[in-house]
Order: structure tokens, then C-alpha cells, then sequence
């Protein structure tokens, strides 16, 4: 008998993050009930519909799962999360009840990973001021001459899943990556072909990528003193969370205009119309949308469903997320 699956995500959403295939794929190996309402349930309404779910699939605007609904959902064997920290949908207790938990958050990384590449060589070569040049009658001589990825030197705090994709996304420009990451052990670091490093040194590497998720050690973690070690002429580039920087300190060492930044993350969003990032022309401000892309989000609700399918037959899983990684995510 196939196990009755709830699908939380109206159609609006779900077809944004799930496939045909991911539809046929439901189809095949469970008995699904699908939210048919046009919107997000109410709590109300999901307490109605736990009792026999022994799966259930979420996405972004999914009611969160807490101690009430997980009671009435007496059968449930796992959570698949079509989106990416599942910190504010499920509560830590789930991993007490042996209900398995998945996040689609590593096949977001991609995208990240994919972004902060495509960032990164952007601002090296300088492209949207050749473009500005060139449409303002402009030609070479009136522009500053590119640099080469090739090389360089990269600084990544966090060893995060996005992090981890950036690294080997640089693997072809022979980069030195150093890494901050109090969790990060030396084997890791091998495995990644990195190297460990102070919060310190990071700092002070000519190309910084924060991978950061917002916990309270993270918090304004980019202090004064570390922001002012970024080197004149850096790169700094931020895809995680705004927090882990200090922002009025972040914000007068950008202003002074020594150092480049790529920021797709803000501590309000959407950016305010008056917002003083809007007019400095050394930084790159894209409206956070390094983990969209069309593909990746098209993938989400397979990733975790495919996972879900091997976790019952016992075999091993690549989305599943453990009590340990709830307890550090973003």
C-alpha cells in the first residue's frame, strides 16, 4: 500500500518547484493529497489533515509544523522541505518523535554557488562600468583595466553547503581558498582542498565571500576592526545574511570607496528607495535572488522527494538534515 503524502504548496507555488516529472514521481509512490485551495492552509486547516499524512511536503509559505500539529500527525514519517532551512518550520523536538527531516537547501547551493561565480568575475573585469562607458560614447581608455580570477587568493567564511559549491565552482582558476569556519576540521578542509583559517586572515584576503548562516554567533560577527582589515582594492561579497556584518561600520568603510562589493542581501528588504548602497558606484546590488534561478527551483520538490523514497528503502540520503545541522542553520 503506497504511504499517503499531504502537499502543502498550493498550485501557484507548486508549480514553480514541482517538476512533471516530480508530479509523476509523487504519483507513483505515494497516495497524494494536494492542496487544491489556491492558498496556504491555515493552521486550522492543516490540523484537519495531519492526522493521516505520513509524509508531508512544504515549500516556501508553508505553515510551520509545531508541537500542536506534530501531534495530531500520528503517522508522520518525514518532512521534505522544497525550500531551504527548515529552522522556522520544524521545531528541534521532531528528531525526538524519529520523524526524518529534508531540505532542498544543497540543491539551492547550486544556484548560489552558480551566482557568486558569475558575481565574482563581473566585478573583477568591471563589466557594468564598461557597459555604462560604452553606452555613454566611451571606449577602453575610459575605464579601469580588469583583473584575472585566475590565482587569486579567496577568503570564505562559513563552510556552509553554499560555500562548498563556490569552492568547487573555483576549482578550474587554481584559486588559494582559505576558510573560516569554527566547525570545519582539517580532514574537511583537505577533502575541499582548502585551508583553515583566523576570522582574521580571511579578512584580510583580497576576495571575501561570507557563506554565513544567521545564528546568535554570527551576529554583527564582522565587527569594526575586521571590516576595516578588507584590502584596499578587494572584493567583498555577501549571498548568506546581512547580520553577520555590522552595517554602519560595513556601510563608512564601503563609502570610502577603497574596496568593491557584491551585496545580494540587505538588512531590510526590499532595499529602501533612499538606501545610500543606491548610489555608490563601487558595489554590485542585486535584490537577493542568488539561490533563484529557474532550473534549481523547478528541482526543488524532486531533490527531497527522490530523498524521501531512498530514506524507506533504506538506503543512503543526500538531503536529509539531522538534529545537529538544524541546530546551526540560517
Amino acid at each position: 500500500m503506497k504511504k499517503k503524502a499531504l502537499v502543502l504548496s498550493p498550485e501557484s507555488r507548486l508549480k514553480e518547484v514541482c517538476s512533471v516529472k516530480c508530479r509523476a514521481l509523487l504519483d507513483e509512490h505515494f497516495d497524494v493529497t494536494w492542496n487544491e485551495t489556491g492558498i496556504d492552509y491555515t493552521k486550522e486547516e492543516l490540523a484537519s489533515l495531519v492526522g493521516d499524512a505520513e509524509v508531508i511536503l512544504t515549500s516556501w509559505g508553508s505553515p510551520s509544523l509545531d508541537e500542536d500539529l506534530l501531534n495530531r500527525a500520528v503517522k508522520l514519517h518525514a518532512v521534505g522541505h522544497a525550500a531551504g532551512t527548515v529552522k522556522h518550520l520544524v521545531p528541534k523536538q521532531i528528531f525526538g518523535r524519529g520523524v526524518r527531516v529534508f531540505s532542498a537547501g544543497p540543491r539551492i547551493a547550486l544556484s548560489v554557488g552558480e551566482y557568486c561565480l558569475a558575481a565574482l568575475l563581473t566585478s573583477l573585469r568591471h563589466l557594468p562600468a564598461l557597459d555604462a562607458a560604452v553606452r555613454n560614447g566611451g571606449w577602453r581608455e575610459d575605464v579601469q583595466k580588469g583583473r584575472e580570477l585566475t590565482g587569486s587568493t579567496i577568503g570564505i567564511i562559513s563552510a556552509s553547503s553554499t560555500a562548498r559549491t563556490f569552492i568547487k565552482l573555483l576549482a578550474p582558476f587554481h584559486v588559494n581558498v582559505l576558510v573560516y569556519d569554527p566547525y570545519l576540521t582539517e580532514e574537511a578542509a583537505a577533502d575541499l582542498h582548502v585551508t583553515r583559517a583566523t576570522l582574521e586572515e580571511v579578512m584580510s584576503c583580497p576576495i571575501i565571500s561570507v557563506h554565513a548562516p544567521k545564528v546568535p554567533a554570527t551576529d554583527r560577527m564582522l565587527t569594526r576592526e575586521l571590516l576595516a582589515r578588507i584590502p584596499d582594492g578587494g572584493i567583498f561579497m555577501n549571498s548568506s545574511r546581512a547580520a553577520v556584518t555590522h552595517e554602519q561600520a560595513f556601510m563608512e568603510e564601503l563609502a570610502s570607496g577603497r574596496f568593491n562589493a557584491i551585496l545580494d542581501v540587505f538588512e531590510k528588504e526590499p532595499l529602501s528607495a533612499d538606501s545610500p548602497y543606491r548610489s555608490l558606484p563601487n558595489v554590485l546590488l542585486t535584490p537577493h535572488v542568488a539561490g533563484a534561478s529557474v532550473e534549481g527551483h523547478l528541482s526543488l520538490m524532486e531533490v527531497v522527494v527522490q530523498d524521501v523514497i531512498r530514506a524507506f528503502n533504506d538506503e543512503k540520503t543526500t538531503y536529509e538534515v539531522s538534529e545537529r545541522m538544524w541546530e546551526i542553520m540560517a
